[in-house]
Parts: structure tokens; sequence; C-alpha cells
């Protein structure tokens, strides 16, 4: 019997707040009316129609993170006692210390959840998280039910003069509950393939000051927010394809056997591109990123989540999750669903 690692279930969560395009395209307007043309044009080649924006202060990526967390776990059919450990993802922690794990720990009540940390992998997060947790699942004997959640809230720490740290992100909220399982083909996570590349290290920085100068009067406001410099996306699209070939090979898997590419929301025109490059059907690469805007690295769960809702993967489909961080870090992970 092989020892697996599957999801046992997932949830979401995204704020009531629905804002759409035009208001987006009004607010540029009146600062300019041929940047108003020019964002138009932006929304539409990234793929956008509506995104939901927290309703801060009374929504965070901890509170989003609760309602996420409850949904997988009403899914599931588990109670909370069950849960043995919780990793929280994000690129916009609430806090640092305590983590948002531990928050997210006690708003639960899940008193046997002992392994609670926090990690950062920017928007490879979600792809890095669990692959890792489901590794230590696999060795760990203690471990049977961990719940990942990933958590993000960039818009809010944007310029409302940046286009695309402004009018092209949403908030959302994703748990993916992981458990492990005893199987006689190997199902769940199979393998995973990373690349990095810091070339592009200062292309997206937040805060752009560092930290350490959060509190420095002499520092302007708007460097101490979410900085998108932009990064050309032909490198990180041609580093993706070849990382999901070299995936697929070596795990004895051709490309026509993955039922879905559960691809980074960032851009509806990068997954066009990557599509073309790889072969594969754009219409296989589940896209949700017109009805959430880009929400980092709850995206392509997002759309796996959407599949599974929509009930178009069944037991044996063969799926891969893959993402790009800020231009630097890629992931790529294989799963058959179980």
């Amino acid at each position: 019997m092989n020892k697996n690692v599957i999801i046992a279930s997932t949830g979401m969560y995204h704020p009531k707040r629905q804002v759409g395009n035009d208001f987006f395209i009004d607010h540029f307007t009146q600062m300019d009316e041929e940047l108003g043309e020019k964002v138009a044009g932006l929304l539409e080649k990234v793929g956008r129609i509506n995104r939901y924006l927290a309703d801060f202060p009374k929504e965070n990526v901890i509170t989003m993170s609760v309602a996420a967390s409850r949904s997988a776990i009403e899914a599931a059919g588990i109670d909370v006692s069950e849960l043995d450990g919780i990793v929280f993802a994000t690129e916009t922690p609430e806090y640092t210390t305590p983590t948002n794990a531990v928050m997210l720990n006690d708003a639960l009540e899940a008193t046997n959840a002992h392994v609670v940390y926090d990690m950062n992998a920017n928007c490879i997060g979600m792809v890095a998280a669990l692959d890792q947790v489901q590794a230590i699942m696999k060795v760990n004997q203690r471990l049977n039910k961990v719940l990942v959640v990933g958590s993000t809230m960039a818009h809010h720490y944007g310029l409302k003069t940046s286009p695309i740290t402004y009018a092209n992100i949403g908030d959302a909220a994703v748990a993916v509950l992981l458990e492990k399982v005893e199987a006689e083909h190997s199902v769940g996570f199979i393998d995973a393939l990373y690349c990095t590349k810091t070339a592009e290290k200062d292309s997206v920085l937040m805060p752009a000051c560092g930290m350490s100068y959060l509190f420095d009067p002499d520092v302007p406001e708007e460097d101490k927010r979410l900085i998108w410099h932009g990064f050309d996306p032909e490198e990180p699209e041609n580093r993706c394809v070849e990382m999901m070939k070299g995936l697929l090979q070596e795990n004895g898997c051709e490309l026509n056997q993955v039922k879905r590419i559960f691809f980074n929301q960032l851009n509806q025109s990068m997954i066009e591109s990557v599509a073309d490059k790889l072969g594969y059907p754009f219409e296989r690469f589940k896209y949700v990123g017109d009805q959430y805007g880009y929400t980092g690295l709850t995206s392509l769960f997002l759309a796996y989540y959407h599949a599974v809702q929509e009930g178009e993967l069944q037991t044996g489909d063969v799926v891969v999750f893959c993402s790009i961080g800020a231009g630097i870090t890629a992931a790529a992970s294989l799963y058959v669903v179980a």
C-alpha cells in the first residue's frame, strides 16, 4: 500500500464588495483621460471584469481565512478537533508575531493542531505550502489532517495611482484540507519542480522601502506601499512551460493525460501564451481571474475550487498546479485526483 496525501476538501471566501472595471476606468480617467483609455485596454488584456475587495478594517487576511477554513472543514465532514496542523500562506500578513496561523488556530478553536506556522513564497505560496506539508505528512506519523490556508489582501497596500496594484488586484482566501490515506496506487500529490532566477528581484517590492524604514518620517508614503515596476513575462512563461514538460516527463505522464492545468491568474494573455507554447488548449486552463481579479497565491486554487464545485474533475484525473512569484520564483506540482 502507498502512503498518499490527498486534497480532502477545499473552501473559499471572498468579500461581499464586488467592483467592476468601470469604477477603475472612471478613477483613472479623472486623473488623465488618456490614462483611463490605457487602463481600459489593460483590463481587457489581462481579462478582468470584476473583483472583490475586503471591507477593511472589518476584514483582513485572518478573518477571510477563518471563513474559508470553516467552509473546507464543513465540506470534509470532520470536526475541527481532528486537525493536526495549520499552515498559513500569505504575502500580506496581518501580524508577524504571533503568526497568522496561530490567530487562525485560536479562531477555529483547533486545540489539537500543534504544527502551526506561516510561510511566504509570494505568488507560488500555496503551491509551495501544499508541497512542503504533504511531504512532511508522509514521514510524520502524527500528521494525518492538516489545513493549508492562503489569504491575500494586496489591493489594500497598493497605490491608487498604479493601474496594476489598484485596478487589477482582488482579495480572497482559500483553504485546502490535506489528509493522509493509503491506496494501492499513487494518488494525491506526486511530485513538484521549482526554479528561481533573481534578476527581477527589484521588480515587485512591498514595502518598497523595506520594513526597517516603515516608521521613518522622511520616507515618502508611496515608498511604504506595494510598488510594481513590472517585468517581461516572456522568460517566466518559458520557464513554466519547460518545468511542466519536465515534471510530466520525469513522472511518465503525457501532456494529453492532463485533465486541467491550474495556472497563476495574473494575466489571461499570459495563460494564452503559455498554452500556445505548451501546445495545450487554453480552454483546459481553468480561468476565473475575470471574476476575482488577481488574488496572488490563492488565484489558481480559486480556479481549482470552482473546477471541483462544477464537477469538472473525477477520480484518477491528472492535474498540474503552476505559478510564478514576482517574475522570480516558479513552481509546478503534479496531482492525481483521489
